[in-house]
């Protein structure tokens, strides 16, 4: 009796071992699921947040470019405060003035009060940028009907009793406010426009469903997250709003509309939908494999545990945990592995590379000792040392994961690292082993043509190194530095070797800096240097010796061309600034070179 009954005991205790197995499994797959919708919503999420921060920053710049044009009108306007507005004579004193070349202005037309131009019958008064500026306002708006006349900037006239005797008005080309690059890869992925206060297109990419004239017309045929008054009605009082556009054939759209700051105009940038899922899919094959790998893991352990029952417990536990730390594991699923896989050993502070990707980031040694690895880096670069300690202190905080990006100088060159980690636990619940992957970014943070970090990189390390202050006895220094006479060059000798000359001018500034610095394109031939912690004396002699070796000569064909490079430089010592405010004062002293002496450099 007492056999049987124990028989019964083993088989109930079988079969609630297997249903809890069964409930276990199952919740671990739901848990899974979970998991990979949090994670598709916060990569959907932080693209969001990518394109509102790309159309803000293009926002920026339409208002850096626009504050330039005002302040040569402005300039005028005070040049001509004491003489006849009526008069020939002052239109003519503008042309010769204020010459094309210089201002970019295709015109400048002088306004009385009566709204008339001198030698000019046509009353202007009616035009809203006259009514804008006779009430003492900047104004911007479209010559004729449409922006492809050109765009009109105008500013008042002030007497010295500073009352308004008149207008000033420049007639623009729209491209001028150009701030993007029509590339046609880019424009598969993302759209972006410039609107003014009516939503009439600006400047807008040839693309689908915005074939009218005005955005909020295209608008308006279209389903939307948010009601078009309600976007109006938030844009028109100074915020940034995202949307999402519903599309009926096609996909759909996030789109985000951002304020210019000080003047009625709008950026604007829409991105499909199937991007942000594209880019959200790659995560959820990794998951999905995980799912397969654990679900095939946990029906392992399983039936282990049903073959082992009558063993001792902490066998199968330090059995588990053998199994989870092999080597072998990690070796067999890193050579499958396009992106580099190491482990990181807590005790001996050991970093164990698992596959030969290691040579494809620039390292030449399988194991590293992280300790001398921070001692190698920490002086040529200090933000990356602390990046990698920022890493180290999950293990600490006994973080799960970790996301990072970082820059190492290696063999030559600036390599950008992506770096994912994972902690490993003991039965203490102390990290014993982190499993991570390196992936080289390097080409997609570089212009392919000269090198240079692009735009967005550039800015978010420069904005990085911004939050602490130089370092005792030394400065940082933003430069902004624009080719001059390149347009000729690019006519007289062809493009080819404007892009020559580009590759040319990077090259000479990054002979004459240092690893920590950083060489940025923002666009064209317009660059941004960022010296970091550097002594004034040592930045003057950099500066002077780049001005010298920068006015380089080009041949072909009997065509010879001089190109030159002005340089605007402002300085930070102490106290947080930002990038917008630097780029701003940098600009000033670049426009004072312009102005005055071309090829040389001005410090702010």
């Amino acid at each position: 009796m007492i056999k049987v009954k124990g028989t019964r005991n083993k088989k109930f205790q079988k079969r609630i071992l297997i249903l809890t197995g069964i409930v276990a499994l199952l919740f671990t797959a739901w848990s899974l699921l979970n998991f990979n919708g949090m994670l598709k919503k916060t990569e959907k999420n932080k693209k969001y947040d990518n394109v509102t921060e790309w159309t803000e920053q293009n926002a920026r710049l339409i208002e850096y470019k626009t504050a330039r044009y005002y302040e040569i009108l402005e300039s005028a306007a005070a040049r001509i405060k004491d003489m006849s507005l009526d008069s020939e004579e002052t239109q003519r004193f503008l042309g010769r003035t204020y010459s094309k070349k210089e201002t970019h202005f295709v015109y400048m037309r002088i306004l009385n009060k009566g709204g008339k131009a001198p030698g000019m019958k046509k009353d202007y008064s009616e035009m809203s940028y006259f009514k804008t500026s006779m009430s003492g306002n900047k104004a911007i708006s479209k010559n004729g009907t449409t922006y492809k006349s050109g765009v009109v900037l105008s500013v008042p006239i002030y007497n010295d009793a500073h009352q308004i005797e008149g207008i000033l008005c420049g007639i623009l080309s729209s491209t001028r406010l150009n701030i993007f690059d029509d590339i046609a890869k880019e424009k598969e992925k993302r759209n972006q426009f410039v609107l003014d206060e009516d939503g009439n297109y600006l400047l807008k990419q040839d693309v689908r469903n915005t074939t009218g004239t005005n955005f909020f017309e295209d608008m308006g045929k279209r389903n939307l997250s948010l009601l078009l008054p309600t976007i109006q009605l938030r844009i028109r009082s100074g915020v940034t709003v995202p949307f999402e556009i519903y599309g009926d054939n096609d996909d759909g759209m996030v789109a985000v509309i951002a304020p210019v700051r000080d003047i009625h105009l709008y950026t604007v940038t829409t991105i499909r939908e199937t991007e942000i899922a594209r880019e959200s899919a790659v995560y959820q094959k990794h998951v999905i494999k995980l799912t397969a790998k654990l679900i095939g893991m946990m029906v392992l352990v399983l039936l282990v545990y049903l073959y082992f029952q009558r063993e001792d417990k902490r066998y199968i536990r330090r059995l588990n945990n053998r199994l989870m730390l092999n080597e072998e594991t990690y070796r067999i699923t890193a050579r499958n592995s396009d992106t580099c896989v190491f482990t990181y050993d807590v005790e001996t502070e050991l970093i164990q590379f698992l596959n030969d990707k290691y040579k494809d980031i620039g390292l030449d040694q399988e194991q590293l000792s992280i300790p001398i690895l921070l001692k190698n880096i920490s002086k040529v670069s200090p933000q990356s040392c602390a990046d990698i300690r920022n890493i180290l202190e999950t293990i600490e905080n006994k973080e799960v994961t970790c996301q990072k990006k970082i820059s190492v100088w290696s063999k030559g060159r600036m390599r950008y690292l992506q770096i994912f980690t994972t902690n490993i636990f003991d039965d203490s619940g102390a990290v014993s082993r982190m499993v991570g992957s390196i992936e080289d970014i390097t080409d997609s943070e570089t212009d392919p043509m000269t090198g240079a970090i692009m735009r967005a990189a550039g800015t978010e390390r420069i904005e990085q190194i911004l939050k602490s202050d130089p370092e005792a006895g030394s400065v940082h220094a933003f430069m902004i530095a624009d080719l001059d006479n390149f347009k000729n060059l690019n006519d007289r000798l062809g493009h080819m070797w404007g892009d020559h000359a580009l590759h040319d001018v990077v090259k000479i500034i990054r002979d004459n800096c240092r690893a920590q610095d950083v060489i940025c394109r923002l666009g064209g031939d317009e660059f941004v240097v960022f010296f970091r912690d550097i002594p004034l004396d040592v930045l003057q002699e950099r500066v002077k010796l780049l001005s010298e070796q920068l006015h380089i000569t080009y041949e072909n064909e009997g065509e010879t061309v001089t190109i030159s490079v002005s340089m605007g430089i402002a300085l930070t010592e102490k106290g947080k600034v930002t990038f917008q405010e630097l780029y701003k004062r940098a600009d000033k002293g670049l426009y004072e070179v312009k102005r005055t002496k071309k090829g040389t450099w001005h410090i702010v």
